[in-house]
Protein backbone atom coordinates (compact mmCIF):
# COMPACT_ATOMS: atom_id res chain seq x y z
CA UNK A 1 0.00 0.00 0.00
CA UNK A 2 1.44 3.50 -0.79
CA UNK A 3 2.05 5.92 1.33
CA UNK A 4 -0.47 8.93 1.06
CA UNK A 5 0.97 12.23 -0.13
CA UNK A 6 0.43 14.37 3.12
CA UNK A 7 1.70 11.45 5.22
CA UNK A 8 4.89 10.83 3.30
CA UNK A 9 5.42 14.81 3.60
CA UNK A 10 4.48 15.10 7.39
CA UNK A 11 6.75 11.85 7.75
CA UNK A 12 9.59 13.60 5.58
CA UNK A 13 9.24 16.90 7.83
CA UNK A 14 9.23 14.85 10.92
CA UNK A 15 12.58 13.02 9.70
CA UNK A 16 14.32 15.82 8.36
CA UNK A 17 13.91 17.57 11.85
CA UNK A 18 14.60 14.84 14.22
CA UNK A 19 18.48 14.89 12.22
CA UNK A 20 18.74 18.43 11.96
CA UNK A 21 18.04 18.68 16.00
CA UNK A 22 20.14 15.75 16.48
CA UNK A 23 22.74 17.02 14.49
CA UNK A 24 23.32 19.89 16.79
CA UNK A 25 22.75 18.46 20.36
CA UNK A 26 26.63 16.79 20.51
CA UNK A 27 27.60 20.40 20.00
CA UNK A 28 25.84 21.82 23.17
CA UNK A 29 27.13 18.58 24.75
CA UNK A 30 30.72 19.65 24.22
CA UNK A 31 29.95 23.13 25.93
CA UNK A 32 28.71 21.82 29.03
CA UNK A 33 31.16 18.74 29.59
CA UNK A 34 33.58 21.78 30.44
CA UNK A 35 31.58 21.98 33.43
CA UNK A 36 29.79 18.39 33.89
CA UNK A 37 30.54 14.88 34.14
CA UNK A 38 28.67 12.95 31.67
CA UNK A 39 26.86 10.91 33.96
CA UNK A 40 25.76 14.16 35.84
CA UNK A 41 24.82 15.62 32.42
CA UNK A 42 22.61 12.87 31.11
CA UNK A 43 21.14 12.52 34.58
CA UNK A 44 19.90 15.80 34.33
CA UNK A 45 18.94 15.28 30.20
CA UNK A 46 16.46 12.34 32.00
CA UNK A 47 15.15 14.97 34.44
CA UNK A 48 14.36 17.27 31.97
CA UNK A 49 13.07 14.76 29.33
CA UNK A 50 10.56 13.25 32.27
CA UNK A 51 9.28 16.50 33.70
CA UNK A 52 8.10 17.32 29.87
CA UNK A 53 6.84 13.93 29.24
CA UNK A 54 4.75 12.91 32.41
CA UNK A 55 1.86 15.84 31.70
CA UNK A 56 1.58 14.59 27.84
CA UNK A 57 1.26 11.12 28.95
CA UNK A 58 -0.73 12.04 31.50
CA UNK A 59 -3.40 13.82 30.10
CA UNK A 60 -3.15 11.36 26.99
CA UNK A 61 -4.08 8.73 29.73
CA UNK A 62 -0.82 6.69 28.21
CA UNK A 63 0.99 6.43 31.40
CA UNK A 64 3.14 2.96 31.30
CA UNK A 65 2.54 2.06 34.57
CA UNK A 66 -0.61 -0.45 34.52
CA UNK A 67 1.17 -1.91 31.57
CA UNK A 68 4.38 -2.69 33.62
CA UNK A 69 2.11 -3.56 36.54
CA UNK A 70 0.50 -6.30 34.71
CA UNK A 71 3.26 -7.92 33.49
CA UNK A 72 6.25 -6.92 35.80
CA UNK A 73 9.34 -9.07 34.01
CA UNK A 74 9.28 -6.66 31.16
CA UNK A 75 10.82 -4.63 33.55
CA UNK A 76 13.78 -6.86 32.80
CA UNK A 77 13.74 -6.37 29.06
CA UNK A 78 13.05 -1.98 30.09
CA UNK A 79 16.41 -2.54 32.36
CA UNK A 80 18.47 -4.03 29.07
CA UNK A 81 16.68 -1.23 26.99
CA UNK A 82 17.93 1.61 29.61
CA UNK A 83 21.35 0.57 30.01
CA UNK A 84 21.73 0.40 26.51
CA UNK A 85 20.44 4.24 25.82
CA UNK A 86 22.49 4.82 29.02
CA UNK A 87 25.77 3.38 27.79
CA UNK A 88 25.00 5.57 24.69
CA UNK A 89 24.58 8.73 25.90
CA UNK A 90 27.34 8.61 28.87
CA UNK A 91 29.42 7.25 26.54
CA UNK A 92 28.70 9.52 23.24
CA UNK A 93 28.71 13.12 26.16
CA UNK A 94 32.10 11.47 27.36
CA UNK A 95 33.84 10.98 23.91
CA UNK A 96 32.94 14.93 23.44
CA UNK A 97 35.70 15.88 25.98
CA UNK A 98 38.19 14.04 23.79
CA UNK A 99 36.92 14.67 20.34
CA UNK A 100 35.09 17.14 18.42
CA UNK A 101 30.93 16.64 18.21
CA UNK A 102 31.69 15.72 14.02
CA UNK A 103 34.32 13.06 14.70
CA UNK A 104 31.89 11.31 17.64
CA UNK A 105 29.07 11.76 14.88
CA UNK A 106 30.45 10.07 12.59
CA UNK A 107 31.67 6.92 14.13
CA UNK A 108 28.46 6.77 15.80
CA UNK A 109 27.65 5.71 12.24
CA UNK A 110 28.59 2.40 13.35
CA UNK A 111 25.46 1.76 14.73
CA UNK A 112 24.17 0.90 11.33
CA UNK A 113 25.97 -1.52 10.69
CA UNK A 114 25.68 -2.63 13.80
CA UNK A 115 22.11 -3.23 14.15
CA UNK A 116 22.12 -4.84 10.59
CA UNK A 117 24.48 -7.37 11.92
CA UNK A 118 22.30 -7.72 15.03
CA UNK A 119 19.25 -8.13 12.91
CA UNK A 120 20.83 -11.23 10.97
CA UNK A 121 22.23 -12.83 14.17
CA UNK A 122 19.15 -12.44 16.46
CA UNK A 123 16.40 -11.99 14.61
CA UNK A 124 17.31 -13.59 11.22
CA UNK A 125 17.35 -10.95 9.01
CA UNK A 126 18.66 -11.46 5.51
CA UNK A 127 21.96 -9.61 4.92
CA UNK A 128 22.44 -9.09 1.06
CA UNK A 129 25.06 -7.88 -1.54
CA UNK A 130 23.72 -4.49 -1.33
CA UNK A 131 23.82 -3.79 2.31
CA UNK A 132 27.88 -5.43 2.28
CA UNK A 133 28.16 -3.14 -0.27
CA UNK A 134 26.83 -0.16 2.03
CA UNK A 135 28.92 -1.34 4.90
CA UNK A 136 32.09 -1.39 2.59
CA UNK A 137 31.13 2.13 1.47
CA UNK A 138 31.03 3.32 5.10
CA UNK A 139 34.13 1.77 6.13
CA UNK A 140 35.86 3.59 3.22
CA UNK A 141 34.35 6.84 4.32
CA UNK A 142 35.94 6.54 8.10
CA UNK A 143 39.23 5.71 6.79
CA UNK A 144 38.91 8.80 4.70
CA UNK A 145 37.48 10.91 7.38
CA UNK A 146 40.64 9.85 9.88
CA UNK A 147 43.21 10.31 7.42
CA UNK A 148 45.17 12.84 9.60
CA UNK A 149 45.00 10.74 12.86
CA UNK A 150 44.43 6.38 12.02
CA UNK A 151 48.16 6.38 12.09
CA UNK A 152 48.61 8.36 14.51
CA UNK A 153 45.83 6.51 16.65
CA UNK A 154 47.28 2.93 15.55
CA UNK A 155 50.58 4.02 16.12
CA UNK A 156 50.11 5.73 20.05
CA UNK A 157 47.59 5.58 21.98
CA UNK A 158 46.05 9.33 22.64
CA UNK A 159 43.41 10.98 23.76
CA UNK A 160 41.91 11.25 20.46
CA UNK A 161 42.07 7.75 19.80
CA UNK A 162 40.14 7.05 23.23
CA UNK A 163 37.45 9.68 22.39
CA UNK A 164 37.28 7.98 19.48
CA UNK A 165 36.88 4.49 20.95
CA UNK A 166 34.06 5.80 23.43
CA UNK A 167 32.22 7.22 20.61
CA UNK A 168 32.68 3.64 18.65
CA UNK A 169 31.32 2.12 22.13
CA UNK A 170 28.39 4.69 22.38
CA UNK A 171 27.52 3.22 18.90
CA UNK A 172 27.05 -0.14 19.96
CA UNK A 173 25.69 0.38 23.43
CA UNK A 174 22.62 2.16 21.05
CA UNK A 175 22.41 -1.16 19.38
CA UNK A 176 21.50 -3.04 22.16
CA UNK A 177 18.70 -0.43 23.29
CA UNK A 178 17.33 -0.43 19.51
CA UNK A 179 17.18 -4.07 19.92
CA UNK A 180 15.78 -4.37 23.17
CA UNK A 181 13.12 -1.75 21.99
CA UNK A 182 12.16 -3.65 18.92
CA UNK A 183 11.04 -6.03 21.24
CA UNK A 184 9.38 -3.72 23.65
CA UNK A 185 7.22 -1.96 21.10
CA UNK A 186 4.84 -5.03 21.04
CA UNK A 187 3.67 -3.93 24.45
CA UNK A 188 4.64 -0.33 24.67
CA UNK A 189 4.43 2.71 22.00
CA UNK A 190 7.55 5.08 21.62
CA UNK A 191 6.96 7.75 23.83
CA UNK A 192 6.11 5.57 26.91
CA UNK A 193 9.46 3.51 26.23
CA UNK A 194 11.13 6.74 26.00
CA UNK A 195 9.18 7.72 29.88
CA UNK A 196 10.33 4.50 30.95
CA UNK A 197 14.41 4.82 30.21
CA UNK A 198 13.91 8.39 31.62
CA UNK A 199 12.84 6.81 34.85
CA UNK A 200 14.89 3.88 35.10
CA UNK A 201 17.87 5.80 33.94
CA UNK A 202 17.24 8.54 36.78
CA UNK A 203 17.47 5.79 39.23
CA UNK A 204 20.02 3.60 38.00
CA UNK A 205 22.17 6.73 37.24
CA UNK A 206 21.49 8.40 40.79
CA UNK A 207 24.21 6.98 42.31
CA UNK A 208 27.24 8.64 40.07
CA UNK A 209 25.11 12.31 39.48
CA UNK A 210 26.66 14.95 41.04
CA UNK A 211 23.81 16.96 42.02
CA UNK A 212 25.46 20.20 43.10
CA UNK A 213 27.43 20.36 39.59
CA UNK A 214 24.81 21.79 38.18
CA UNK A 215 25.78 25.57 40.29
CA UNK A 216 29.05 25.62 38.63
CA UNK A 217 27.24 26.05 34.83
CA UNK A 218 26.81 29.49 33.53
CA UNK A 219 23.99 30.49 31.86
CA UNK A 220 25.10 29.74 28.67
CA UNK A 221 25.79 26.19 29.54
CA UNK A 222 22.37 26.18 31.28
CA UNK A 223 20.18 27.31 28.30
CA UNK A 224 21.90 24.02 26.40
CA UNK A 225 21.69 21.66 29.30
CA UNK A 226 17.87 22.77 29.20
CA UNK A 227 17.88 22.23 25.04
CA UNK A 228 19.72 19.04 25.61
CA UNK A 229 16.64 17.45 27.85
CA UNK A 230 14.23 19.04 25.41
CA UNK A 231 15.86 17.37 22.51
CA UNK A 232 16.01 14.30 23.89
CA UNK A 233 11.30 14.65 23.68
CA UNK A 234 11.32 16.23 20.25
CA UNK A 235 14.36 13.95 18.87
CA UNK A 236 12.57 10.60 19.60
CA UNK A 237 9.11 11.68 19.86
CA UNK A 238 9.62 13.41 16.06
CA UNK A 239 11.46 9.67 15.32
CA UNK A 240 8.42 7.88 16.34
CA UNK A 241 5.57 10.27 14.71
CA UNK A 242 8.01 10.27 11.37
CA UNK A 243 7.96 6.28 11.40
CA UNK A 244 3.73 6.21 11.64
CA UNK A 245 3.49 8.62 8.45
CA UNK A 246 5.83 7.58 6.34
CA UNK A 247 8.10 4.11 5.61
CA UNK A 248 10.83 3.02 8.69
CA UNK A 249 13.45 2.32 5.35
CA UNK A 250 12.60 6.29 4.59
CA UNK A 251 12.71 7.37 7.87
CA UNK A 252 16.26 5.77 8.37
CA UNK A 253 17.78 7.13 5.11
CA UNK A 254 16.71 11.10 6.12
CA UNK A 255 18.47 10.25 9.58
CA UNK A 256 21.71 9.53 8.16
CA UNK A 257 22.16 12.80 7.46
CA UNK A 258 22.75 13.75 10.75
CA UNK A 259 26.19 14.06 10.42
CA UNK A 260 26.11 16.66 8.03
CA UNK A 261 23.83 18.88 10.38
CA UNK A 262 26.82 18.50 12.73
CA UNK A 263 29.70 19.51 10.66
CA UNK A 264 27.18 22.47 9.22
CA UNK A 265 26.87 23.48 12.43
CA UNK A 266 29.77 22.76 14.08
CA UNK A 267 31.26 25.41 11.11
CA UNK A 268 28.00 28.15 11.49
CA UNK A 269 28.55 28.27 14.96
CA UNK A 270 32.80 28.31 15.31
CA UNK A 271 32.18 31.20 12.96
CA UNK A 272 29.34 33.50 14.19
CA UNK A 273 31.63 32.62 18.11
CA UNK A 274 34.84 31.33 17.57
CA UNK A 275 35.71 32.42 21.36
CA UNK A 276 32.97 29.74 22.26
CA UNK A 277 32.86 27.03 19.70
CA UNK A 278 35.93 25.37 17.58
CA UNK A 279 35.92 24.62 14.04
CA UNK A 280 35.94 20.64 13.15
CA UNK A 281 39.75 21.04 11.88
CA UNK A 282 39.12 19.00 8.80
CA UNK A 283 41.33 18.55 4.87
CA UNK A 284 39.52 17.98 2.19
CA UNK A 285 40.14 14.04 2.26
CA UNK A 286 38.08 14.54 5.66
CA UNK A 287 34.90 16.70 4.52
CA UNK A 288 34.96 14.08 1.60
CA UNK A 289 35.07 11.54 3.97
CA UNK A 290 31.83 12.67 5.89
CA UNK A 291 29.65 12.22 2.37
CA UNK A 292 30.79 8.89 2.00
CA UNK A 293 29.91 7.63 5.70
CA UNK A 294 26.28 9.31 4.74
CA UNK A 295 26.13 7.60 1.90
CA UNK A 296 27.19 4.20 2.61
CA UNK A 297 24.81 4.41 5.53
CA UNK A 298 21.85 5.22 3.08
CA UNK A 299 22.94 2.77 0.83
CA UNK A 300 22.40 -0.09 3.66
CA UNK A 301 19.08 1.18 4.05
CA UNK A 302 17.78 1.82 0.46
CA UNK A 303 20.48 0.70 -2.15
CA UNK A 304 17.94 -2.01 -3.40
CA UNK A 305 15.54 0.84 -3.51
CA UNK A 306 18.63 2.84 -5.72
CA UNK A 307 19.48 -0.13 -8.07
CA UNK A 308 15.74 -0.95 -8.92
CA UNK A 309 14.89 2.64 -10.07
CA UNK A 310 18.43 2.85 -11.90
CA UNK A 311 17.53 -0.43 -14.04
CA UNK A 312 14.33 0.62 -14.89
CA UNK A 313 15.53 3.96 -16.06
Amino acid sequence: MSTPIKSAKLGFFLSLFTAFIWGNVPIAIKEIMQSLDAPTLVWYRFVISLAILWPILAIKKSLPIQTIAKNPKSLLLLSVLTLGIIGNFVLFSASLSYTTPTVSQIVMQLSSVGLLFAGVIFFKERLSIVQMIGVSILISGLLLFFNRNLLEMISSFNAYAFGVILAALSAFSWVLFAMAQKVALKQFNSLQILFILNALGILFLMPFADFSAIFNLSTLQLCLLLYCGLNTVLGYGALAEAMRHWDVSKVSTIITLTPLFTLCFSELFATLWPHIFAHPNLNLLGYIGVFVVVFGAMFMVIGESMLKVLKRV
